[in-house]
C-alpha cells in the first residue's frame, strides 16, 4: 500500500467555515512568491519545542500514526490546524489527531492557495539543496541570480522543444538549470544516454547535440542523475519537462520560452 493509500485510510472527513476551503485540486491564483517558515520539529519527542500545544499535537500524532515521519509540525493556516510536513508532503491535524485532512487550503479573500505555497517551498527548498555543481547549468549571457530549473529527458518532445527556445531564455537573463530524469527508468537507453551528456567533456554542447537527435559518444562516470530521479519522486513528478521559476512555481509540462522569460522578469525569487 502506498503512503497515500494509507494516510487515506486513515483520514476522516471535515467541513471548514470561515475563508478556507479544502479541495482536490487548485482553483484560484496562487501566490508563491513568500512562504511562510514552519517551527522545525524533529523525529523525536526530546527535540520537541517547549511550546506545550505544539508537543501534545506532536505526541499525539506519533501515538496515532507510528510509522508516519514529522519532518516540520507547526500551527497551520487556520485556527485549530496545524501543519505536518511528511514525506516532503503537507497535510493538516486538528489539536487532538482526531482528524487528519490530505487537499489544499485556500484562502478565498487573496486567492491564495496557501497549502500550494508551503509546498512550492519546500520544494525549492529541495531542488536548491542539490546545488548547482550536481545540475547541468547553461549561464544567462549576462550574470543573474534568476534560474529556472527543469526535470527534462533527451527523448521528450517538448523538452526537446523548450531546449530548442534555449538561447531566448539564456538571452532573456535565465540561467537554467537541468535535473535529469529518464523517464524509461534508470537501466534505459535514455539513462546511458543522459550519464554520456554528464560525463562529456563538454556537457552543454553534448546535451544539445542529443536533443537535436545527433550521437554523442558513450561515456560512464559518477552522475547524479540517481538523485535526480529520487528529488523527481519527492516533488511528485508525472512527466517531463517540469520546470520549476525560482519563485516556486512549478509548470507541469512546456511552456514558451519567451512567457518564462516574462513570468521570471514579473516575479520576485523565493528568499533562500
Amino acid at each position: 500500500m502506498s503512503y497515500n493509500s494509507s494516510i487515506r485510510s486513515r483520514a476522516a472527513t471535515v467541513l471548514l467555515s470561515g475563508a478556507l476551503i479544502l479541495c482536490a485540486s487548485p482553483l484560484l491564483a496562487q501566490d508563491t512568491s513568500t512562504a511562510p517558515a514552519a517551527e522545525k520539529v524533529a523525529g523525536t519527542v526530546a527535540d520537541v519545542p517547549m511550546d506545550e500545544t505544539i508537543k501534545k499535537v506532536f505526541d499525539a500524532f506519533t501515538a496515532r500514526l507510528p510509522g508516519v515521519p514529522i519532518e516540520s509540525l507547526s500551527e497551520g493556516p487556520y485556527p485549530g490546524l496545524y501543519e505536518v510536513i511528511t514525506d516532503s508532503q503537507v497535510i493538516y491535524v486538528d489539536e487532538e489527531v482526531g482528524l487528519l485532512f490530505q487537499g489544499e487550503v485556500i484562502d478565498l479573500d487573496s486567492g491564495t492557495n496557501l497549502t500550494e505555497v508551503r509546498k512550492t517551498g519546500i520544494h525549492m527548498g529541495l531542488i536548491n539543496s542539490m546545488g548547482e555543481e550536481n545540475m547541468l547549468v547553461y549561464k544567462a549571457d549576462e550574470p543573474t541570480d534568476r534560474s529556472i530549473t527543469v526535470f527534462t529527458d533527451i527523448n521528450c518532445g517538448y523538452c526537446r522543444k523548450l531546449h530548442g527556445e534555449i538561447e531566448t531564455l539564456t538571452g532573456g537573463g535565465v540561467n537554467v538549470r537541468y535535473l535529469m530524469f529518464p523517464r524509461a527508468g534508470l537501466q534505459s537507453d535514455s539513462a546511458t544516454a543522459l550519464e554520456s551528456v554528464w560525463c562529456a567533456d563538454d556537457p552543454q554542447a553534448a546535451m544539445t547535440a542529443a536533443k537535436a537527435g545527433k550521437p554523442i559518444e558513450e561515456k560512464a562516470c559518477m552522475t547524479p542523475i540517481e538523485e535526480h530521479v529520487a528529488l523527481a519522486e519527492q516533488v511528485g513528478l508525472r512527466g517531463t519537462p517540469l520546470i520549476y521559476l525560482d519563485n516556486g512555481t512549478a509548470i507541469p509540462g512546456y511552456r514558451e520560452a519567451k512567457v518564462i522569460v516574462e513570468m521570471i522578469n514579473s516575479t520576485e525569487p523565493l528568499a533562500n
